[in-house]
């Protein structure tokens, strides 16, 4: 994983010009079956929003929600892609007493279920 996270536009993913974007962006796939790109740079295109990544672990509620309440983190916004997880149910085990707010991705990484802890651009 880089320290940048990039979502295509749904338009991007449904034309198959995910690699094309990548390509622009000097970003790598993630995953191979997942579209969500990364480098170490962000990316000022209007076919990706961006997240700096502060944290990448294995996928495991209980050290994610120890993780979000030492930061501070009370909403919790949660994307996903190739995992079985609703965003809505996620979001809500993990709202905390905190003011802060977080992008959690669930997703795959190299095959490996993960998590991603992400600020927003």
């Amino acid at each position: 994983m880089g320290a940048w996270l990039h979502e295509p536009d749904p338009a991007v993913i449904r034309s198959g010009l995910v690699s094309v974007v990548a390509e622009d962006l000097a970003a790598t796939l993630i995953d191979p079956m997942i579209a969500y790109l990364t480098s170490d740079a962000p990316a000022t295109s209007p076919w990706v929003t961006s997240y700096r990544v502060d944290e990448v672990l294995p996928f495991n509620l209980k050290k994610l929600r120890a993780l979000l309440r030492t930061r501070g983190v009370g909403r919790v916004v949660v994307k996903k892609r190739g995992s079985p997880i609703e965003p809505e149910t996620l979001a809500r085990r993990l709202r905390g007493p905190g003011g802060g707010t977080a992008v959690v991705v669930a997703t795959r990484v190299a095959g490996a279920p993960t998590v991603l802890v992400c600020d927003v651009a």
